[in-house]
């Protein structure tokens, strides 16, 4: 059986003038998928701990893009220094991890990535349901791709696992259903669950190197910064004609 495993990057909010920057609210939303087979799973996670043994950093602590960037975190309303900071409080070191982390991702053969990238500054805002579409675009190509990777591959079958943040799985769920059971016209026989799993990012190591690769697109559209994106891009799921774009690469609107 495949695994999807899932996360986002950027945020899904609207700016009332439409006017955006590389702070809050994002130009870009993106989702995105990381694939491997069960059968490979044990081997990868294997690779992870040694990837945090390299760094010396603790097997429990949760690979986060923005946490290991920033070297700080939000406790109780303020801002301190958090593990990777205190570890590596050189910027250039931390940028250093990541860039090992998305090298490692590239190095993983079993590894195929899927990107969605959603513009919100072309969203047509005059749409009764445009706040929604970030998540439920993004939810609908993102399913689209994987029932085409699945398609092409031996085992046809696969799940999908998205971060457990507890507030927000009712909501996840809602969109994740919407996207399959309403809007998606190009799905006549998916090969997967027809559910969502949930698990903690910080107890799963897949999810925390799909946060590093959705990071590493983030910053690649939202900032104009190549230099994590160019790492992984050979992962992207390619199309039957050889692209990416469209296919494990999807941007919306265009």
């Amino acid at each position: 059986m495949n695994i999807l495993y899932v996360d986002e990057s950027g945020d899904d909010g609207f700016d009332k003038n439409n006017i955006y920057n590389s702070g809050s609210p994002s130009k870009y939303f993106i989702r995105t998928g990381l694939v491997i087979h069960d059968w490979k799973w044990r081997s990868i996670n294997q690779k992870v701990n040694e990837f945090k043994v390299k760094w010396n950093l603790p097997s429990n602590l949760e690979l986060h893009a923005t946490e290991i960037r920033r070297g700080k975190k939000r406790v109780k309303g303020k801002i301190v220094t958090n593990e990777f900071g205190l570890m590596y409080p050189s910027f250039k070191d931390r940028v250093k991890i990541l860039k090992d982390c998305c090298e490692l991702i590239s190095q993983i053969e079993e590894i195929t990535l899927i990107f969605v990238v959603i513009d919100k500054r072309k969203i047509d805002t005059t749409h009764i349901n445009f706040r929604e579409m970030p998540k439920e675009k993004s939810w609908e190509f993102l399913i689209e791709r994987y029932n085409l990777f699945l398609e092409s591959a031996k085992d046809k079958t696969g799940i999908i696992i998205s971060d457990a943040i507890q507030e927000k799985i009712e909501s996840i769920h809602r969109d994740f259903a919407r996207a399959l059971f309403h809007n998606s016209t190009h799905i006549k026989e998916y090969h997967f669950v027809e559910s969502i799993l949930f698990e903690p990012s910080d107890s799963s190591n897949l999810l925390q190197l799909v946060d590093i690769a959705s990071y590493a697109c983030f910053r690649y559209y939202n900032s104009d910064d190549n230099s994590l994106f160019d790492l992984i891009n050979k992962k992207i799921l390619i199309g039957s004609s050889g692209e990416i774009d469209g296919a494990g690469l999807k941007v919306w609107p265009i």
